[in-house]
């Protein structure tokens, strides 16, 4: 007799699938939230990122209110420059940023500098406790860890404005600076990997809204191939977010070899320029063996209705249609003030309107 076929999926075995181009039940689906888990189980900002005990619970505390498919160790993307010297600004409403850069005045330190280890240095070995707790808890979705890219270190390192006159005025620096960075950001994946997590790079800042795509292929393409390619070598496959517009990039980001890409709304000042982005990644996704991962509105969510969080999902699901190798997610970090209420929204939404019977039904 013919097995009945699978009705009933774990969180892990749904996105499982879809990274290998299948179907389950439904879309797999998680917003991206990291200081907002602190901030719904009230803890400020600042301790959410720097007390890794209460960061724990506020973690578990959240995948128990939403239960989503994936569940990211994630709280700032300030605490790689922190650790090797820059200062942390923190807030009560906005998600903490650089304020002192540790290259600014005097670029001829990075030669002075050494590689912080993550396991002693600044917040990294907290951070790496996060990661620890989240594997120990036993959830039954897929885990992941963001850490920061190679080339937003190094623009927090030296100041973004200066970065980018740095591209004209001395491109050898900044591949210096790169080559530095990228053996940093090898590092912490390697101690987070002990952990037994998946890794997720964050560069926001090599979106094309800032960089452009030349400076990306020659500044950034090599250095995110050797981070890739130093995973590979472990078996270990890795996920990128970059944010605003990366259409123009979509294509270097797959030779590069990342196994699934995040992607936020394009934000090209002319809206007529204005790219499907999410289509075009789905295309060139399932084409080519990368998931595309995104991209509901995230700025929405500290004010908008239940219909206009359903409508972004629909919009998402429905520009996917039948393929697979997608993840619904946000366009980025959800708000650390957040409305609770807007993520409640879309987990309902991802879980009744991304079903496959439905979908298939068209």
């Amino acid at each position: 007799m013919a097995e009945a076929p699978k009705t009933q999926y774990t969180p892990r075995e749904r996105v499982v699938l879809a990274y290998k181009g299948g179907f389950a039940d439904r879309v797999p689906a998680y917003p991206i939230a990291g200081s907002f888990a602190g901030c719904l189980d009230g803890l400020s900002i600042e301790e959410y990122c720097t007390n890794p005990t209460k960061a724990t619970k506020a973690m578990l505390n959240y995948y128990e209110r939403y239960e989503p498919d994936i569940m990211i160790a994630f709280n700032d993307l300030a605490k790689e420059a922190e650790a090797i010297g820059c200062h942390v600004k923190y807030s009560d409403y906005v998600v903490p940023s650089i304020d002192r850069h540790v290259l600014q005045d005097d670029k001829g330190r990075l030669t002075r500098l050494e590689i912080p280890d993550p396991k002693r240095h600044g917040r990294l070995p907290a951070f790496l406790e996060q990661c620890a707790a989240l594997t120990s808890a036993g959830l039954p979705s897929a885990l992941g860890a963001v850490l920061v890219g190679p080339w937003t270190i190094a623009m927090l390192m030296r100041n973004p404005e200066l970065m980018c006159l740095d591209t004209i005025d001395d491109p050898q620096f900044v591949h210096d600076l790169m080559g530095f960075t990228t053996e940093y950001a090898k590092r912490v994946g390697d101690a987070v990997l002990e952990t037994r997590i998946g890794l997720s790079y964050s560069d926001p800042t090599a979106s094309c809204s800032l960089v452009g795509p030349d400076t990306y292929r020659e500044f950034i393409k090599p250095y995110h191939k050797a981070l890739v390619d130093h995973f590979k070598a472990k078996k270990v496959g890795t996920t990128v977010h970059i944010c605003g517009t990366t259409h123009q990039i979509h294509e270097d980001l797959v030779d590069v070899g990342f196994v699934a890409v995040t992607i936020d709304l394009d934000q090209q000042s002319d809206p007529a320029l204005k790219v499907d982005q999410l289509d075009k990644l789905v295309t060139l996704g399932n084409a080519r063996g990368v998931v595309a991962i995104g991209n509901v509105d995230v700025t929405i969510f500290e004010r908008a209705t239940r219909a206009e969080i359903e409508a972004e999902v629909r919009r998402c699901i429905d520009t996917v249609g039948r393929r697979s190798r997608f993840v619904l997610s946000t366009s980025c970090e959800l708000p650390p003030r957040a409305n609770p209420d807007c993520v409640t929204w879309f987990m309902e939404a991802a879980r009744e309107y991304g079903r496959w019977d439905r979908i298939l039904a068209r």
